[in-house]
């Protein structure tokens, strides 16, 4: 089997290598040159008229019309400096229309069906993302930063902000804010021979921004059930404060309800962060015991965290890289109280014990965005996180009668080059105690996905993502280790598998299909994870390869939100503790290798996971 996946892995990074042409450019150069004739042939009706004989405008006029917004998109620097008279606001339904042009109305029963039982995004809550108001001074990156964030939040699907001059000696002008609403309210399930679930989430609850969902499952084999739900608000009044209350009760009985009040630094422009976290859990902990035996051990426990962080500009210069590059200082207390613990035996050096942090953190920050599409959406602008970070932290924890001090770093840096998008990250961190270290972490993580390439009508992607964690001086406890589980590892694995260093390769390409049926567009993706995961003093090399091998469909209409429907099957050549080739449904989505954000927040123990 591992000569397979080896064959695999060869096969995909093939694929991936022998992608890389030059179609991008002359497809670029082909539409300059139609460019190029449209508009020499409007210089005389005679010109006109043989070029109506020989070219079709509909798929021109899209491709000038596009090259039009570009440039008035980098035209808007030329408004700074006027002042915001009015802001205009227009939400449209999601069927039948359009944001590029305004003639498109619905013109079948089900696009006016669909708009009739839909609630529109509400013009304050639009009014409530954006980072500019009334009378202010327009600024080129304050409008772009508005437009990034509406178009984050997953209830909108397209977003444009254009100035407008009241007249030509004015100095002020109108800004219209136009969107394109997604249908929110999403259904999801799975179904196999052991297990069901179905899920329920809408992103705009009447047009507020809101989002609620629940969550609910059943093992057929004991008739066990599983519920979690969720309710939360993006933005409260302008203040890009956000509000959940997440609660969770899986299968094993573990319950989390989970309360939290939390600003990040959401944008480079953002000076004050801050958060409040209430969490009461409830958990079945295992424990491995003689002849691999599993016990659990009922644990209780509350945690509460409070933090607040100030970002400084470090130039006066008023061009893109010095205005999203920041020193970010932040500050957080938290502490963790066991109401039940664990029995000695399983836990004999009182790792889930009490225990208080203060941690601080410096760093500086350069918080970039470029615009991409047909990376984890189907024709729909996503915007793509680079830049650098390189932080230090600092910090005290209180735990078991010690008084312990924490030292960590880390050093990040993403770019998007000929040869695709590329970003890395390192993280190490450690305390102290006496002189010595322990529970040392080190991390490195890497992303990487290709250019979009063309095979006949066809578009695909290649992504991959290894990372590899190292751990020493760990506590003896079972809990103190990594583990091949979820997204940090391999998905559909349990936490059961656990040691003090692993390696994980994720491998995923993701093709674009050219034609719909009904409005849908059905587009597969193959996955390959491998990793090694090994315990202390074992070699990780000749540790033994785990795998998973998945196909998907990715299943998008215009119409609706983002990442709409995904259907994936996954075979396990091995899971430890659960046994050989199984087979499971919609075990992983195509955005799971989810790209790093390029932005400091909260500061915290680098995490052994």
């Amino acid at each position: 089997m591992i000569k397979k996946i080896v064959l695999l892995f060869l096969l995909n990074l093939f694929f991936s290598a022998s992608c890389f042409s030059q179609k991008n450019t002359i497809k670029k150069d082909s539409v300059k040159i139609y460019h190029d004739i449209h508009k020499y042939s409007q210089k005389g009706k005679f010109s006109k008229f043989v070029y109506r004989l020989f070219f079709r405008s509909s798929k021109l006029n899209e491709k000038i019309n596009k090259s039009k917004e570009t440039v008035v998109k980098n035209e808007k620097v030329k408004f700074n400096g006027k002042i915001i008279r009015n802001i205009n606001i227009k939400s449209l339904d999601p069927f039948g229309y359009s944001i590029d042009d305004s003639t498109k109305i619905p013109k079948n029963n089900f696009e006016k069906f669909g708009n009739a039982v839909h609630i529109k995004t509400k013009k304050f809550t639009v009014n409530n993302l954006l980072l500019f108001k009334k009378n202010d001074i327009f600024d080129n990156l304050i409008i772009e930063e508005s437009e990034r964030l509406i178009r984050d939040q997953r209830y909108i699907r397209k977003v444009i902000i254009n100035p407008k001059l009241i007249s030509k000696d004015s100095d002020s002008i109108d800004v219209d804010v136009t969107l394109l609403d997604s249908w929110s309210i999403i259904p999801n399930g799975s179904l196999s021979s052991n297990q069901g679930s179905f899920s329920l989430r809408e992103r705009n609850l009447l047009g507020l921004g809101h989002q609620i969902r629940g969550n609910y499952k059943e093992r057929f084999s004991d008739g066990y059930k599983a519920k979690s739900g969720a309710y939360s608000i993006n933005n409260i009044k302008n203040s890009y404060i956000s509000f959940n209350a997440i609660y969770d009760n899986d299968f094993d009985n573990n319950t989390r309800r989970i309360v939290s009040i939390n600003r990040s630094f959401f944008s480079p422009l953002t000076k004050w962060a801050g958060g409040l976290y209430f969490e009461n859990r409830l958990q079945n902990e295992p424990f491995i015991v003689a002849n691999d035996s599993i016990v659990t051990n009922a644990l209780k426990s509350e945690f509460q965290e409070y933090w607040i962080g100030r970002s400084f500009k470090l130039s006066n210069k008023n061009d893109y890289n010095s205005r999203t590059t920041r020193l970010i200082t932040s500050i957080a207390y938290n502490k963790k109280i066991f109401l039940q613990k664990a029995s000695e035996e399983f836990d004999p050096t009182s790792f889930f014990s009490n225990e208080t942090n203060i941690i601080s953190q410096i760093g500086v920050v350069s918080q970039k965005y470029y615009k991409d599409s047909f990376i984890f959406n189907y024709d729909i602008v996503e915007d793509v996180p680079y830049g650098e970070i390189a932080a230090i932290t600092v910090g005290f924890q209180d735990k078991n009668e010690l008084t312990r001090l924490y030292l960590g770093s880390k050093l990040a840096y993403g770019r998007k080059y000929s040869f695709g998008y590329l970003s890395n990250s390192v993280e190490w961190g450690s305390f102290f105690h006496n002189g010595d270290s322990y529970q040392n972490t080190f991390k490195i993580e890497l992303n990487y996905f290709s250019p979009l390439f063309h095979i006949g009508k066809w578009k695909t992607r290649q992504f991959i993502k290894p990372s590899y964690v190292w751990g020493n001086n760990r506590d003896v406890s079972q809990r103190d280790l990594v583990n091949l589980e979820g997204n940090n590892g391999i998905i559909g694995f349990t936490n059961l598998l656990r040691g003090t260093q692993k390696w994980v390769l994720s491998l995923q390409t993701q093709t674009y299909s050219p034609t719909s049926w009904k409005g849908f567009r059905f587009s597969p993706y193959l996955n390959v994870t491998m990793g090694s995961i090994s315990e202390k003093n074992q070699d990780l090399i000749n540790s033994k390869v785990y795998s998973k091998i998945g196909i998907g469909l990715l299943i998008n209409n215009d119409y609706l939100i983002f990442n709409s429907f995904q259907i994936s099957f996954s075979y396990y050549p091995t899971i430890p503790f659960e046994g050989t080739n199984i087979i499971k449904t919609n075990s992983f989505e195509n955005d799971d290798l989810s790209l790093p954000q390029f932005r400091l927040s909260k500061p915290y123990h680098i995490r052994y996971q």
